[in-house]
């Protein structure tokens, strides 16, 4: 059942199209995790705290030297907010072919097929490693998703368009469990 998940959602993933700017905006690919909660934590510092609270993920603490505006009490906003992890590919693990070198000058090296067991055809033997191989990458994506990332806290505009809400620090999540990462993966472009 873990490996058909992973590998379901690796295939996801590696379909997402890549980072492009069209009309001036910047269109990211990105998993999404709806804020439910912001609060004002109250502690004596120079720095103002939020506690931000999302779908999936662990709690976490939003700190800025200026108030959000986004977040007054004076001035209260009906905003729908994300925290996104943006997409990168090389969680995939990818193969790299701009290391490839163009090795015709020299006869001596030439690719052999990995050997097979016998009875197995030689193309069997290399698509059940190719499988495989796969299946451990998207294991591993799995694990990785649930390692802590850098987050953006988006604000949602007019016209759906998003706006970064500053933060003075790095803004660190991490998925409360990864085992319900497929319940919670809203990957799209922002």
């Amino acid at each position: 059942m873990a490996v058909k998940f992973a590998s379901e959602l690796y295939d996801r993933l590696d379909n997402t199209s890549a980072a492009r700017f069209a009309n001036c905006r910047l269109r990211l690919p990105c998993m999404v995790f709806r804020v439910t909660e912001v609060g004002l934590s109250y502690e004596p510092s120079q720095e103002t705290r939020y506690e931000v609270k999302a779908d999936g993920l662990c709690d976490l603490l939003v700190i800025t030297a200026h108030s959000i505006v986004q977040f007054s009490h004076i001035k209260p906003t009906q905003q729908a907010f994300v925290l996104v992890r943006p997409w990168d590919r090389s969680l995939l693990e990818l193969p790299d072919f701009t290391d490839l070198q163009d090795d015709t000058e020299n006869e001596g090296d030439h690719w052999t097929p990995p050997s097979s067991p016998p009875g197995d055809s030689p193309s069997r033997s290399v698509v059940k490693h190719e499988v495989d191989d796969l299946e451990s990458r998207a294991l591993r994506l799995v694990v990785r998703l649930g390692q802590p990332f850098g987050a953006f806290l988006l604000a949602r505009q007019r016209g759906g368009e998003y706006k970064r809400v500053a933060s003075d620090r790095d803004i660190i999540a991490q998925v409360k469990d990864v085992a319900s990462v497929r319940d919670l993966m809203d990957v799209r472009m922002i």
